[in-house]
């Protein structure tokens, strides 16, 4: 009897092992942080040198991570101001309308992003490098560390805040020489 009592304990135990694997995976499911994504790509950031502020806004609301938060007349250009609206709303921020305008007329646009969040500031930097951006110097200064980025068409500066608090990105672009 003592066989058929070990045989039908022994039986019960993947059942019992199985279940305790359930229950393990429902609480890490549910008692782990949710993952948050940066918002925006660098390529973004780029593409909306291109664009008014207008255009951008459409784009922005289009992704459903941004929505305009105000716009601010500084010096005669009418810049745009973004905020994102997703997990972590008012980490990131987006200001468009900044430009040089040179004396054929074109307009040299300026793109700022800032985060509070220091990863989505080192993804930026990372992105930057897979953009084919070379890096053209890397320090710091009392408050951030300083990498600027340059090619033919754009210069872009990211600062990193020392204490990994926050950081921006600046993406300008360049006067093409010699493009008549």
């Amino acid at each position: 009897m003592k066989t058929e009592q070990l045989k039908k304990l022994y039986l019960k135990q993947p059942q019992y092992s199985v279940m305790k694997s359930i229950l393990f995976f429902l609480c890490l499911f549910f008692f782990t942080p949710t993952i948050y994504g940066q918002s925006i790509k660098f390529n973004d950031l780029v593409y909306f040198t291109n664009l008014t502020n207008g255009e951008v806004n459409n784009n922005l609301r289009q992704g459903k991570a941004f929505k305009q938060d105000y716009t601010m007349n500084v010096n005669g250009q009418e810049l745009a101001y973004f905020k994102n609206i997703g997990q972590k709303p008012n980490t990131e921020k987006i200001t468009t309308g900044s430009y040089v305008k040179l004396n054929d007329g074109t307009l040299l646009r300026t793109v700022v992003y800032s985060s509070t969040n220091a990863q989505d500031i080192i993804n930026m930097i990372s992105q930057a490098k897979k953009y084919g951006l070379t890096l053209k110097f890397r320090g710091a200064d009392p408050s951030n560390n300083i990498y600027l980025f340059d090619n033919n068409f754009f210069h872009v500066s990211i600062y990193l805040r020392l204490d990994q608090t926050s950081g921006s990105v600046e993406v300008k672009q360049k006067e093409l020489l010699g493009a008549d």
